[in-house]
């Protein structure tokens, strides 16, 4: 770790060897370089994630309380972005040090590599949590991690100036500081805007599931385009838009933009590979049945929309039916999946019309041998459903908790 004169003898050395000596610094300390990353899951999601990055070749993953920790080169960050269907985001593990003051908090931070890392066109956010530390005081903390980038900016006679807000700009870069027992770990966003936000949906129902956990439950079911789906109240369509990208093995970070591709590191060329192999492994053959109802003329349309913008409207059958009109045998459906997200919530009393009464009768009636994955506001509403033998699989959403009925009829 550089620290006391590090930033000067930097700015001697860069002088020296410019624009092309900036460059061998990028791929010796950051492409080059083998860096500890974190997949941020909620712990429901944590095992699943885990998987995929098993299935990505990662070795040796582990789960922690924030998610999944690998290890990797930058392209390994790369492909978790592309990939990762259940995960959040994926940070950098910048840097890991003690700071037992203010001022080792300070000199430390100002000596790491900035200047290989962040674009200096884009406002940096901090995020400071601070447990069981002699810096106690979150504001100090952040002072000082500010002052330490800031200072080895000024040592290299930059101009970048290290924003507190985003400014209204369409990027920001994000950090995140945890400062506990007195050892600090500093973490970089890879991602920018969270990897549910995949650019498809660009239509909307009510509160849809995020696609990440359309995904997951996707995964927690073992659906893998190898039996038919039934999204019975599709809603902006979701479940079965994930579903086919899932049977089509499609990257799910195919056709939107990374922060990393704004930092001094990108390698084009590497991302563009990447890409280029993921669509290559697309299975684009015919898949088992996709089925989308929904009773709302307006929500199949911008379902059929949104499964447009993700490349898969050929993939998934729309309907404008009541799903209590619905039967599998009508339409010669072995059995499969059926996954259904009823509209509840404020916009739906479901203790007084007893939907989720009428909706477990219905399964058990005409889906025989399906499985099922059911997405329930509380603990009342699983009751009504009335299924014998089914799970409950809490899982985060919008800030509280939903409740997904899973088993088998």
């Amino acid at each position: 770790m550089m620290c006391g004169n590090g930033v000067q003898r930097d700015a001697v050395e860069l002088k020296k060897q410019g624009e092309a000596g900036l460059r061998r610094r990028i791929q010796r300390h950051v492409v080059g370089r083998v860096h500890r990353f974190l997949a941020m899951a909620p712990p429901q999601l944590a095992g699943l994630c885990k998987g995929e990055l098993l299935q990505m070749g990662v070795q040796n993953p582990q789960v922690t309380e924030a998610g999944v920790e690998f290890h990797g080169k930058l392209r390994d960050a790369y492909a978790a972005n592309l990939w990762l269907r259940t995960a959040g985001r994926v940070v950098c593990r910048m840097g890991s040090f003690r700071a037992g003051t203010r001022e080792e908090l300070f000199h430390k931070t100002a000596a790491l590599p900035w200047e290989l890392w962040l674009n200096e066109k884009i406002p940096l956010v901090l995020s400071v949590f601070v447990e069981k530390s002699r810096v106690s005081h979150q504001g100090l903390v952040q002072e000082a991690v500010w002052e330490g980038i800031q200072k080895r900016y000024r040592g290299l006679n930059s101009t970048f100036s290290v924003a507190p807000s985003a400014g209204g700009r369409e990027w920001r870069q994000r950090m995140w500081v945890h400062l506990r027992r007195n050892h600090c770990l500093l973490s970089l966003d890879t991602t920018g805007p969270h990897l549910h936000e995949r650019g498809y949906r660009q239509l909307h129902c009510g509160a849809p599931l995020r696609e990440t956990l359309a995904a997951a439950i996707l995964c927690q079911c073992g659906w893998s385009g190898n039996m038919p789906l039934v999204d019975g109240m599709c809603g902006a369509g979701t479940f079965s838009i994930e579903g086919a990208l899932m049977a089509r093995r499609t990257p799910p970070g195919l056709g939107r933009n990374f922060l990393f591709e704004q930092w001094p590191s990108f390698r084009e060329k590497t991302w563009s590979h990447l890409c280029k192999k993921g669509r290559e492994g697309e299975r684009r053959g015919k898949n088992a049945p996709l089925l989308a109802l929904d009773l709302d003329s307006e929500a199949v349309d911008a379902a059929g929309q949104n499964a447009e913008r993700a490349g898969v409207r050929e993939c998934i059958h729309f309907e404008n039916m009541d799903f209590f009109r619905f039967e599998p045998v009508q339409v010669s459906l072995n059995s499969g999946l059926l996954v259904l997200n009823p509209p509840y919530g404020k916009r739906l009393k479901t203790e007084e019309d007893g939907l989720y009464g009428k909706i477990g009768a219905h399964v058990k009636r005409v889906f025989q041998g399906w499985r099922f994955a059911i997405v329930a506001p509380h603990g009342k509403a699983v009751s009504q459903l009335g299924l014998p033998g089914a799970r409950v699989w809490p899982l985060p959403h919008g800030g509280l908790n939903v409740l997904v009925v899973l088993g088998r009829v």
